[in-house]
């Protein structure tokens, strides 16, 4: 499938989930579909995972300005809006013009807050070296490999010097049963299944993006060092999660 074809398809499937049930589809908690996520609780999850994170970096001198950051993959602003509170800028980047909306919609009044809707490979609206902080968690694993390697490269790209990127992505399956599973049969096979236990038309998707990649990737960007790469195990069960975390020195 072509690269166009791909990203009107990300498109279709997260502008469905944004128009159903936004909250559930970014955070999703068994206890939650069903619009019963309270929105205070919502946010609130994400002002500690980015305290932690920030926190974490902050030990490690980075990123050395508090310029600019970006969400990649923002949904309903979960994590822009702390981000917010902790940058002179943040951004908030998605594919589905129903989670945009939603996120302008929950965090209106927000001055140094601002939500961009792409539908493109690449992240053309931000400039080379332009952005001190780019995270992105439980984004990556729902985008093809080709895209995915692609808004690496991007991430990379806009990283200023002494910047921070951190993303979350799954680099292969388990060897657990269900890990197998998943490893053998293709998302084409599995989706009806997830309709059925989700109870939904629309079911996002999973996607292997191996860290050989990323090594090419990063072999493009001279200046650029990964720092860290940790076990990450926000895909959930038979998924093999891990983080990156790289700097522009």
């Amino acid at each position: 499938m072509s690269k166009s074809r791909q990203l009107a398809h990300l498109r279709q499937v997260w502008s469905s989930l944004g128009r159903e049930d936004p909250l559930w589809a970014v955070l999703s908690r068994p206890d939650k579909r069903g619009g019963r996520w309270d929105v205070d609780e919502f946010f609130a999850t994400g002002r500690i995972e980015i305290g932690e994170h920030l926190a974490a970096f902050a030990a490690m001198g980075l990123p050395r300005a508090r310029g600019r950051a970006v969400d990649f993959g923002c949904g309903a602003g979960r994590l822009t809006r702390p981000l917010a509170a902790m940058f002179d800028e943040a951004i908030g980047v998605d594919v589905s013009p129903s989670m945009i909306d939603c996120a302008r919609r929950l965090n209106a009044g927000i001055d140094n807050l601002h939500f961009i809707e792409n539908a493109a490979p690449t992240l053309a609206m931000l400039a080379d070296a332009s952005v001190d902080f780019v995270y992105s968690n439980m984004t990556l694993q729902h985008i093809p490999a080709e895209l995915a390697e692609g808004y690496v490269d991007e991430f990379l790209r806009v990283l200023a010097p002494g910047g921070v990127a951190s993303f979350q992505f799954v680099a292969g399956t388990d060897a657990s049963l269900r890990g197998r599973l998943y490893g053998m049969v293709p998302n084409r096979w599995l989706n009806p299944l997830r309709r059925l236990a989700w109870r939904r038309s629309t079911v996002f998707e999973m996607h292997v993006l191996g860290e050989s990649r990323l090594e090419t990737v990063l072999t493009r960007h001279p200046g650029v060092r990964l720092v860290i790469a940790m076990d990450d195990g926000a895909a959930g069960a038979g998924w093999v999660g891990r983080r990156w975390i790289v700097t522009r020195d």
